[in-house]
């Protein structure tokens, strides 16, 4: 089955997580250290790679960001459309390798839990660097491996072949510097929560604001941002 027709197959149940306690309690965690990175501003050009059903193209929309969602899977953009309503967001179908932009395009790329089911993340994020503008900024969300979450995910893969994670590649904070190589970055950490639905939500929310802020082990998402300097232009 090709990477396609893969996410063609998940996508009519994909929006189900998000309608879950934990879901939306992973949701709001994990935009919080996307925003806190990417800091959108009303007006800019985003790119959102790996758009899948609309979840982070509409929230950047939602803040008056002018939003072009990505993806291959033209059942996961079809639900997009359909959530996207009135909200202008241009979708389309391409493939996050070989980004049909010019050179500049964009003040912002973001992709997050896209770059873990992509061949060659290298190429997609010096693709990602090529569209921004001078002084734009690539902000990822990662799923890490050594994590409460990495082990769920890599265990339902291991016992399901047809499994939506049997073809993701979680990251270890080690390999992320690979990502872009020479390239300087900034890191956050949080997702600390193991993933389980009987929680107490205000009790989660402070105990993530404690231990993102020590830099604890155990995290299970990763924020990254690179900025486009004068050595990567061009």
């Amino acid at each position: 089955m090709t990477h396609l027709a893969w996410f063609d197959t998940f996508a009519k149940d994909y929006d189900q997580w998000y309608e879950s306690k934990l879901g939306r309690f992973v949701d709001r965690i994990e935009k919080r250290m996307i925003e806190s990175l990417a800091r959108p501003q009303r007006g800019e050009e985003a790119l959102d790679l790996g758009a899948g059903t609309g979840n982070y193209s509409l929230w950047l929309a939602d803040q008056g960001v002018h939003v072009t969602g990505l993806d291959l899977s033209r059942e996961m953009l079809a639900i997009a459309r359909e959530k996207a309503g009135d909200k202008k967001v241009r979708w389309v179908e391409g493939d996050a390798h070989d980004l049909p932009f010019a050179d500049g395009s964009f003040h912002l790329v973001i992709s997050v839990t896209a770059l873990e089911f992509m061949k060659e993340p290298q190429k997609v994020l010096r693709e990602a660097m090529r569209v921004l503008k001078p002084e734009g900024r690539i902000v990822l969300g990662l799923l890490a491996r050594e994590s409460p979450w990495g082990e769920l995910y890599s265990s339902l893969a291991a016992k399901d072949p047809a499994h939506l994670f049997a073809k993701a590649h979680l990251y270890r904070e080690e390999e992320i510097p690979l990502l872009l190589p020479g390239v300087e970055y900034t890191l956050r950490k949080g997702l600390y929560l193991p993933p389980i639905n009987d929680f107490d939500e205000e009790e989660a929310f402070a105990e993530e604001a404690k231990r993102s802020s020590s830099d604890a082990p155990g995290a299970g998402f990763f924020a990254v941002r690179w900025d486009k300097r004068e050595e990567e232009k061009g």
